[in-house]
């Protein structure tokens, strides 16, 4: 057998074995996306659903910048299709939109929203609004994010006497007085204390790998 036939077998044997490596190789691969998560169940969360969260940490219109992170817990599950997809009591990672201090001649406003929520060890980017909360309006007082106010007028109504009614009537005279305090002062700040529980609305669709 002359040297170019033995030369042409080898480089022959040599394709052969290459193939091979690269059909395994494409094999490994395989079998491993086909067991990732790339293969499970994907859900979509809409737009406009709601998230109900409560806040970890005290955030305040005085101290807090845009970008600033604050974290809460999902008091309600997201359920879609029948099928629970974010469960209750995940953990929600935020930051401050818009912070504005009050300063004299204006309310102080603060707004945050969602950036993502975790299940166990999986970070889902989930984008939720929520309205700016003002000082000093009806929303704030609702969800007790000023001091002062309201509650300064009610304990004024009883302090001299007044009965429930007068302490109604005293809580709106307060508020009243919050919402114009600023024009003669620093006013009121924004403040959103720990264990404050916001409601965001999901602004983009997110489709949520479920088991």
């Amino acid at each position: 057998m002359t040297f170019g036939r033995w030369a042409s077998i080898g480089l022959l044997g040599l394709a052969l074995l290459l193939g091979a490596a690269c059909r395994t190789e494409t094999m490994g691969v395989a079998a491993r996306i086909s067991g990732s998560s790339f293969f499970g169940t994907r859900i979509t969360v809409p737009t406009g659903t709601q998230l109900a969260v409560r806040l970890e940490k005290s955030v305040s219109s005085k101290t807090a910048t845009v970008g600033d992170a604050w974290t809460g817990t999902l008091m309600r599950p997201v359920v879609e299709s029948g099928r629970e997809i974010v469960p209750a009591g995940a953990v929600v990672e935020g930051m401050v939109v818009s912070a504005e201090p009050a300063e004299s001649g204006n309310r102080a406003r603060l707004e945050l929203g969602v950036r993502a929520v975790r299940i166990d060890e999986r970070r889902i980017p989930l984008v939720a609004e929520a309205d700016p909360v003002i000082a000093g309006s009806p929303r704030a007082r609702n969800i007790g994010a000023i001091a002062g106010g309201a509650a300064a007028g009610a304990l004024l109504a009883k302090a001299i006497g007044g009965s429930v009614d007068d302490a109604a009537k005293g809580a709106l005279i307060g508020g009243a007085l919050a919402s114009g305090a600023v024009a003669a002062s620093k006013g009121y700040q924004v403040e959103l204390k720990d264990g404050t529980t916001m409601t965001f609305l999901v602004s983009k669709d997110v489709a949520v790998l479920v088991d």
